[in-house]
Formats: structure tokens, sequence, C-alpha cells
């Protein structure tokens, strides 16, 4: 499956957190978020988040010492998702959606 994704920042090799939209055929935009534990015990990807607005998405939390960047966040998205091709598109602004 191929889907879309737009981030909110520009993205460098180790980011202090993320956020963007993504796509998936067929389906609204979702929000992604991307943080570090910072003494949150519970690591890993939410998948089915709802936020405020009605939005849904993920959340992933990664661990203190590990880098926050693109290339790793699309990996884990593809893996909870079912997505083989990303594309990066000019999309909504996640705080807007959120």
């Amino acid at each position: 499956m191929i889907a879309e994704i737009t981030w909110d920042l520009v993205m460098s090799e180790d980011m202090a957190f993320a956020e963007g939209c993504y796509r998936l055929q067929g389906e609204d935009w979702q929000v992604i978020t991307a943080h570090k534990a910072k003494g949150i015990k519970l690591i890993g990807v939410r998948n089915g988040v709802r936020w405020d607005s009605g939005v849904t998405g993920m959340n992933i939390v990664l661990p203190d010492d590990a880098n926050i960047n693109a290339a790793k966040l699309l990996k884990m998205m593809s893996e909870t998702l079912g997505v083989s091709e990303w594309v990066e598109v000019r999309g909504p602004d996640s705080m807007m959606l959120r």
C-alpha cells in the first residue's frame, strides 16, 4: 500500500519531537506525533489515538536515547499500518487537525 505523509517541521537526523499528517489510500488525513519518553514507561506505538477534534492517528514514544527522524518513524509507521511506500506531499498542519 502507498500512503502520503506531510511533516510539520523540517526533519533532521535527531529531532526532539516530530509531528505531521498521513493519509492511507481512500482515507482521511490522520495525525502522527512522536517524542522521547522523558519518564514515560510505555514506549512504542499507540495506533488509533483520537484527539479532541475527533481526528485519529498515532503517537510514537521512543526511548530517551533514541534518534527521532523521518526514516525511523516511517519504518515504524509502515510496520504498524502495512504501508510499503510513503510519498511526501504538502498536506494539512497537524495542529490544525488536532
